[in-house]
């Protein structure tokens, strides 16, 4: 099964999952490099161990995924691709970082105050809201992997038709 070949597949469905997982990998690099940087936490860096290779996996199995010569090593490489989309960028980027880490904290702070913040969310290693880039990046996680929980789901699905 060629790109030619194949209308049944959408390259579309892939680059836009390719654009929406690795831009979210780029913006979660962005903010923990920021953030190493503002806070003096050079632990913050360690997410590039985790990012580097997921955006290198990513990138190679959607484009395998596409160019695969048979219907069966497509689905398996876009499959596959689909999993490290879900688990790294989705939920451990988008999820618990973006979510967690940041939608909810901010929640607890300014709606419930800075006792309840402390009680939740010790410092280290998190901080008070108090830097206007590292929480509007730290937030724009969350709603960025919503989008690309929505673009892989269409993506598996394109295989049906």
């Amino acid at each position: 099964m060629t790109a030619a070949s194949t209308p049944a597949i959408s390259v579309n469905t892939h680059l836009r999952v390719a654009e929406s997982a690795l831009l979210l990998l780029a913006l979660t690099s962005l903010h923990h490099a920021y953030g190493a940087v503002i806070f003096g936490t050079s632990w913050r860096l360690h997410v590039l161990l985790f990012v580097a290779p997921a955006a290198i996996m990513i990138a190679a199995l959607l484009y395998a995924g596409w160019f695969a010569n048979t219907e069966r090593s497509a689905r398996l490489l876009t499959w596959a691709a689909a999993v490290v989309v879900f688990v790294i960028p989705i939920v451990l980027v988008g999820y618990v970082e973006g979510g967690y880490n940041h939608v909810f904290k901010n929640v607890v702070y300014f709606g419930f105050g800075e006792a309840a913040f402390h009680a939740i969310f010790p410092t280290p290693p998190y901080e008070m809201p108090k830097d206007l880039f590292f929480e509007i990046s730290g937030l724009a996680q969350f709603p960025l992997s919503v989008l690309t929980t929505v673009l892989t789901i269409r993506m598996l699905r394109s295989f049906g038709k």
